[in-house]
């Protein structure tokens, strides 16, 4: 599916700049991964990209 390529893509570089602002660099991206739920994250942002399809 072309959305869930693209979230995907767009998740890893939101959280390569969540790791640049949050505290001002205190985190790695690697370390942000752990502190969040990706798949839900990209299911949430289907679910408003597709309602009614994502499940």
């Amino acid at each position: 599916m072309l959305y869930l390529n693209l979230l995907a893509e767009a998740y890893l570089n939101a959280i390569d700049e969540a790791s640049l602002e949050v505290e001002e660099g205190r985190y790695e991206a690697q370390e942000l991964e752990k502190l969040v739920n990706q798949e839900e994250i990209i299911n949430r942002a289907l679910a408003l990209i597709l309602p009614g399809e994502s499940s």
